[in-house]
């Protein structure tokens, strides 16, 4: 028994601490470290649009697939942050996978993929939410190849012509703040970002599919997430390398500033036209997927959140001396 004295594991003082804040929204579970923080409805306020859109898809409910993958990368966290609803770098840092999709004999059998080539020429934003929450979408070219596509009939009549032809013909990657995204595009994917230091983050990606999907919907949902994702995909170790590459180039000292303002003389304050009809209420709308108005609420969000705590942490230092 590892003769422990007789005070030990007493009254519970050795079992595991739980989450002080743990919530679940549509089976998407949530939990906090901290218990300062909202409610979790309130925390993710007008995504919650979004995240029912993507859960609506399926009459069953959403299932994680078996097999998750996990890597690092030399780099600060908030450029995988970045880097997710980046509609600017797709149609440079993933040319390899657009000219070889776009190369594959479709005849023999491959498995059709979303038009990347046409990224940058399809109509598109972005959308900017309290609490530095984010999305960017693009208006399927081919929506067909997808999945969700051979359900449009029944979408369509279960929630309307507005949100089925969001859900049908749209792309979206979706950033809940601070460490999660929602992606809808290529494939499904949930990815969770995980700082282990100032410059060097861990990402897990998990698949995800409507439950008691047909055959031959999970084959192409699952050969399609290979094609992009995972450390052996054509999608992420491009931009795996992106991130080490911006480390690198921060550590130069006379660079003292990131310009985010393209796209500036288009950006929208509050919602546009495909907002308003699933009647969703942004704080920016952008005019362009390859825009960068996201990220000035996304890293003002950042500022704030650390100024809170600076003055948390000093008002607990004034209290602790005045004690």
């Amino acid at each position: 028994n590892g003769a422990y004295p007789e005070q030990f594991k007493q009254d519970g003082s050795h079992n595991l601490k739980r989450l002080p804040r743990f919530e679940n929204y549509k089976g998407f579970l949530f939990g906090s470290l901290s218990d300062d923080v909202q409610p979790l409805e309130q925390h993710l306020g007008e995504t919650t649009k979004i995240i029912d859109n993507i859960v609506d898809q399926a009459p069953e409910g959403l299932e994680i697939l078996r097999g998750t993958s996990s890597y690092t990368y030399t780099g600060n966290w908030k450029l995988q942050a970045e880097n997710g609803a980046d509609g600017y770098h797709v149609s440079s840092v993933h040319w390899n996978y657009a000219s070889t999709m776009e190369r594959r004999n479709y005849d023999a059998g491959g498995t059709k993929a979303v038009d990347a080539d046409g990224w940058s020429k399809s109509k598109g934003g972005f959308y900017s939410y309290e609490n530095g929450h984010m999305m960017l979408w693009t208006r399927l070219l081919n929506p067909e190849v997808r999945p969700v596509y051979q359900h449009k009939e029944r979408i369509q009549e279960q929630l309307g012509e507005a949100r089925a032809d969001s859900i049908v013909n749209q792309t979206r990657n979706l950033c809940l703040y601070p460490n999660v995204y929602l992606m809808d595009q290529f494939s499904t994917q949930i990815r969770v970002i995980r700082p282990i230091a100032v410059d060097k983050t861990e990402v897990t990606i998990y698949c995800f599919a409507p439950k008691g999907e047909a055959a031959e919907d999970r084959r192409v949902r699952i050969r399609q997430y290979e094609d992009f994702f995972n450390v052996s995909g054509m999608g992420t170790p491009d931009d795996l390398e992106e991130f080490r590459a911006c480390q690198e180039g921060y550590n130069g000292a006379l660079a003292e500033w990131n310009d985010l303002s393209r796209g500036a003389q288009q950006w929208i304050e509050g919602a546009d036209e495909t907002a308003q009809a699933i009647d969703m209420k942004p704080l920016l709308s952008g005019a362009s997927p390859e825009d960068e108005g996201l990220y000035v609420l996304h890293h003002k969000h950042w500022v704030d959140e650390m100024l809170r705590a600076i003055d948390k942490e000093r008002s607990q230092f004034i209290a602790t001396a005045s004690a």
